[in-house]
């Protein structure tokens, strides 16, 4: 039909041609032979719309996994031990013997003061400290004690030698053989006897006591000598600073030839232990209901439980420490509605410092069958998360899901959802909700938490991060 048309436009427009040539009338004419083309080429057969196919979609069934809830926070690092090193005696600094900012050891020497004043302050303290044992030595010789109590027993001897004769001259007085001049001076030298005895006892008992006080007198000055050696000692020994810890010690305050210890405010170098570290963080009292085991610390804490709190850094993922919670204040402060916390972190080999800030988080609920999707599964609308799944009649339809943490590619979702669906992983943009979808099984996807993948830390488990609002 097509081939007839055109034999007749052809015959058709020659003719015109030769007829009109080029005037207004011929070229009119040959536009409505066009015309009539267009119309005849217009009522051939219609053409048919073809149905395209279905677009091809991969799809991965959502994997079982544990889920650990966490209420995360933010905290700040701190040394467990810090110390200052002071000069406790007042000298010019002599030695220095400690690179700046390396690792020291428990009792390892840091600084040296001028030892030589002390030194002399020492051998006098020692010296009289002799002098005072040698007095004391010579107080416990003393034989006055003795020589007292000799004149009480020789005075003991004249009284009874004068009792005796004063019982003779009495005797004989009765008989009057001798004169009451004898008699009465007879009386009176037993009387002197008397005296004599009364006076060496009291010497005694004088003597006595001198000797003891001079004992306790000596050895008190012996003592407060030793005192004064021990005192030398011991300014002595605080010319040689060490090192009380382990750890990493700051710059020298000090050169070497500046006088030091004139006050309390002269720290010559700072000692900072940074393993075990510690974290504190700030908790509102929202927070703190959320985490009752906190409110419970003491109980496990005497029962041998510990509550397990995790670190991370703020540029990196995950929180690779995990340490304990040792601390909380006992009382909320009723000005901020906060209360605080502190964790105990184990750092060997990691790059975390004190002063850091950090990110902290405490399990606070699990949950034993939370799905995971791959993360490439996950669209978003103007109404929330959504996964595409495809239905037994390969049709596709949209699930609105609740997202949680990410962990190896897949995510924790939860919503209309189920391990038996089978959801899109690729060509999520193809699909539409209630259109076919040709589905064909994933083949680069494992289970992430066992199977050929590496299984999750069991420290660590994955989690959603709780509201803490």
């Amino acid at each position: 039909m097509m081939l007839t048309i055109r034999s007749i436009v052809l015959t058709a427009w020659s003719t015109a041609k030769g007829r009109r040539g080029g005037t207004v009338a011929g070229l009119a004419f040959r536009f409505s032979i066009l015309a009539t083309l267009v119309t005849l080429a217009g009522c051939g057969s219609s053409n048919r719309y073809a149905e395209p196919p279905p677009p091809g979609i991969h799809w991965a069934r959502p994997v079982r996994h544990e889920l650990v809830e966490y209420l995360e926070f933010t905290g700040m690092t701190q040394a467990q031990e810090t110390v200052e090193i002071r000069a406790r005696v007042r000298g010019f600094l002599d030695e220095r013997l400690f690179v700046e900012g390396a690792s020291v050891t428990t009792d390892q020497l840091l600084l040296v003061i001028d030892e030589e004043p002390f030194q002399l302050a020492l051998a006098a303290a020692r010296a009289r400290r002799d002098e005072c044992a040698a007095a004391l030595e010579q107080v416990k010789v003393s034989k006055a004690r003795e020589v007292a109590a000799a004149q009480v027993e020789l005075a003991e001897a004249r009284l009874r030698l004068a009792r005796q004769e004063e019982e003779r001259v009495l005797g004989l007085g009765q008989r009057g053989a001798i004169t009451a001049a004898e008699i009465d001076q007879t009386i009176a030298m037993r009387e002197s006897r008397d005296a004599e005895l009364a006076t060496a006892k009291a010497t005694l008992d004088q003597t006595t006591a001198t000797y003891e006080t001079g004992i306790r007198t000596a050895q008190a000055q012996l003592d407060a000598a030793t005192i004064a050696v021990s005192d030398a000692e011991r300014e002595l020994s605080y010319c040689r600073m060490s090192s009380p810890i382990d750890g990493r010690i700051g710059r020298a305050a000090f050169d070497v030839g500046n006088l030091v210890g004139d006050n309390d405010s002269s720290v010559l170098a700072t000692v900072v232990k940074s393993s075990p570290i510690v974290a504190y963080a700030t908790l509102s009292e929202a927070q703190l209901r959320r985490v009752p085991q906190l409110l419970e610390l003491d109980r496990a804490r005497a029962a041998g439980e510990e509550l397990t709190i995790e670190l991370g850094l703020p540029e990196s993922d995950g929180f690779p420490l995990v340490g304990r919670v040792d601390y909380l204040d006992p009382a909320v402060d009723p000005g901020t509605g906060t209360i605080r916390l502190r964790g105990v972190f184990e750092v060997d080999g990691r790059n975390i410092l004190p002063g850091m800030f950090v990110r902290l988080r405490i399990p606070i609920a699990r949950r034993s069958d939370a799905l995971w999707v791959p993360e490439r599964a996950i669209g978003t609308d103007q109404s929330g998360d959504f996964v595409l799944i495809v239905d037994d009649q390969d049709l596709a339809q949209i699930r609105p899901v609740e997202v949680g943490p990410a962990e190896r590619g897949f995510r924790a979702v939860r919503g209309e959802l189920n391990e038996t669906d089978r959801v899109i992983v690729s060509g999520l943009l193809l699909a539409r909700p209630g259109n076919p979808v040709s589905p064909t099984e994933a083949t680069d996807l494992s289970d992430p938490f066992g199977g050929t993948a590496a299984a999750p830390n069991a420290e660590t488990p994955p989690g959603i991060v709780a509201d803490d609002r």
